[in-house]
């Protein structure tokens, strides 16, 4: 069945005129009878009755209307939507977060995306460091927003620094040095050390204690959780020190008190992404980049 056809002969049937139907076609009337007649011998059935002056559909013509039009405009909708997904404008994004970093900014970031992109369906998943670039590697996430990738990693991700945090220590609130306005490594270094597991944030665990290297200090790390919550209430109920960035100060955070490291250091919030980005991955780049000087991350 020829899809020109269909056309031509929902084109006669709403008009009724074959002369008609050829204007608005932009064809000889000629052409419309070919269409028409080479329609009906597919069909083998007779869709119209017509003589010099009039044109009627048959019983059979004016069911068979139906269904043209249905299959007329199932490929019109189906183009439309074929371009909307070659461009990005519809289809799926997936996004891996690290919830303590991003809890405070994300919402209002898909809220905007979404309100100029509602044909992308957002797909969200807390994970950390590592659950990311595995996820990104095997192309279960579209985008991560996580801590700067490993050298090993970046054949295969790009990456884009968005947000600067600062590394602070944290104690209990019942802590000897809960009343401090900052701390020095030096002093951190006589207590047990916390540490967010370095198996989750290899680079953020390694740099941290290159910090006491730097300064021929020994530490003594006697735990590493695996999520920062858990961090905050090892710290909370203890005698140890915990350094990790400011951001988990979103999180539940009774019994802590968190202090400026003197010297300053701080870890860094990126957000990565395939070398061989879909569709719906450009179009949030591609907005992330026209709107990024309004965020607050």
């Amino acid at each position: 069945m020829n899809f020109k056809h269909l056309k031509t002969f929902i084109e006669v049937a709403q008009c009724k005129s074959f002369s008609t139907a050829a204007t608005r076609l932009h064809t000889v009337q000629s052409a419309i009878s070919r269409h028409i007649n080479a329609l009906e011998e597919d069909l083998n059935v007779t869709l119209l009755l017509r003589n010099t002056r009039t044109v009627e559909l048959t019983e059979v013509g004016e069911n068979f209307l139906l269904h043209a039009q249905a299959i007329v405009k199932h490929c019109r909708d189906a183009k439309e939507e074929a371009k909307l997904i070659q461009s990005g404008r519809k289809g799926l994004l997936r996004i891996g977060y690290l919830g303590s970093a991003c809890a405070h900014f994300l919402p209002d970031l898909l809220r905007r995306f979404s309100k100029q992109h509602e044909n992308v369906k957002v797909e969200i998943s807390e994970m950390t460091v590592a659950e990311q670039l595995q996820a990104l590697s095997e192309n279960a996430i579209d985008i991560g927003f996580s801590r700067p990738i490993p050298d090993a990693y970046k054949p295969l991700l790009e990456e884009k620094r968005v947000a600067y945090d600062p590394v602070q220590a944290v104690v209990s609130d019942k802590h000897e040095l809960h009343t401090l306005n900052e701390v020095s490594p030096d002093i951190v270094g006589k207590y047990p050390l916390i540490l967010f597991s370095r198996a989750h944030a290899t680079k953020q665990f390694d740099n941290i204690m290159a910090l006491f290297y730097e300064r021929n200090l020994s530490v003594d790390v006697v735990s590493e959780p695996h999520s920062m919550q858990a961090l905050l209430i090892e710290v909370a109920s203890s005698n140890c020190i915990a350094l990790a960035p400011s951001c988990i100060q979103n999180l539940q955070t009774n019994g802590c008190t968190f202090i400026p490291l003197n010297p300053g250091m701080h870890v860094e919030l990126c957000m990565h992404w395939s070398t061989e980005a879909s569709a719906t991955t450009n179009a949030w780049l591609t907005w992330f980049k026209e709107n990024e000087e309004s965020f607050r991350l």
